[in-house]
């Protein structure tokens, strides 16, 4: 997450490590709340070993959301404690890079004085896409310019536990929610990597 931190235009002041008990995961993140952002990343679902909201929670930190229509990612949360942003992002790799993507690098370019239009253009769809009911999916893609614009192809399977998707990625096409597909040559919205 450092890099990713940097590359928004932020500054890395600590990180830490917790295991899956609620002593521990309380020792990590109460210090860091004295930062401008938190980012923790695991412990958000639902499980008997998912400590994090409770202990935000306990810590003082106001809930303002803790799950998205969003695939991969759906267990992100945020909140606030004074002046701090708080995000909670899942463990799994790839959604945690999505989330951080899709929800911190907007906050952090806006707090660096930054427009987050500036990491977003849209393409055209080289393929059918099927749609999630209810979420929208961030579809890991790389993209080509063609004379009629952007286009946009996946890097291959899309499941949240596939991080070779997230290999020679460009974007993360914002595949709409609903039934169906998406048809290919379909404009969607994609963030820049």
């Amino acid at each position: 997450m450092p890099a990713l931190v940097e590359r928004s235009g932020g500054v890395t002041v600590s990180v830490a490590h917790a295991r899956d008990d609620p002593a521990l995961v309380r020792a990590a993140i109460e210090p860091a709340l004295e930062a401008d952002v938190v980012v923790t990343t695991g412990g958000m679902s639902v499980g008997n070993h998912d400590h994090v909201d409770a202990v935000l929670a306990e810590l003082g930190v106001e809930s303002h959301f803790s799950s998205v229509a969003l695939r991969p990612g759906k267990p992100t949360s945020f909140g606030t404690r004074g002046a701090t942003l708080v995000f909670g992002l899942p463990g799994n790799p790839v959604s945690s890079l999505v989330c951080f993507l899709m929800f911190v690098r907007p906050a952090l370019l806006a707090l660096s004085g930054e427009s987050p239009e500036r990491v977003r253009t849209v393409a055209l769809l080289d393929h059918d896409v099927a749609r999630t009911p209810g979420r929208m999916h961030a579809m890991r893609a790389t993209l080509a310019l063609h004379a009629d614009g952007w286009h946009a192809t996946a890097t291959g399977r899309q499941g949240s536990h596939v991080l070779t998707s997230m290999l020679g990625a460009d974007a993360l096409a914002l595949i709409p929610p609903g039934e169906g597909v998406e048809r290919a040559g379909s404009m969607v919205v994609v963030e820049l990597l």
